[in-house]
């Protein structure tokens, strides 16, 4: 009997342990997602020529990014404290994600002065009307 109990407190120690490493992968998932759009679209303005290929990035990030808003809000507003001080387990997808945001603010002049010196490329300016649409969002 005392090996089944053993063997019991094993089993729920490793039940415990395991499913512990899933806490927060939602959150997880979302916050790599977020980076990685955020990555694409200041790589494409960093990058970009032609306006319309601006325009096709900013397009795809507000097409990427309008399906994110609602979960990042839905965590900004029940856990504000964590811009800050975020969970453990989310530190370093926190700190990933800030440095992708920082690295797209970095790139907003760029953006800004292609969409000044193309103020007639329709394309690039509804793009930017959708960017800023979906960005109000947050």
């Amino acid at each position: 009997m005392k090996a089944y109990g053993v063997l019991a407190v094993a089993l729920a120690a490793m039940l415990l342990f395991g499913c512990s490493g899933a806490k927060y992968q939602q959150e997880k998932t979302l916050l790599s997602t977020a980076t990685k759009a955020i990555e694409s679209l200041t790589a494409a303005i960093n990058e970009a020529g032609a306006p319309e290929e601006i325009a096709s990035a900013v397009n795809a990030f507000a097409g990427q990014f309008e399906k994110l808003v609602p979960a990042i809000k839905k965590i900004n507003d029940e856990h504000p404290d964590w811009e800050n001080n975020p969970p453990s387990q989310l530190k370093d997808a926190m700190e990933q994600y800030k440095s992708a945001s920082n690295g797209l603010q970095e790139a907003m002049p760029r953006l800004m002065q292609m969409a000044s010196e193309h103020m007639d490329n329709t394309a690039l300016q509804d793009a930017l009307k959708k960017f800023q649409s979906v960005v109000s969002g947050l």
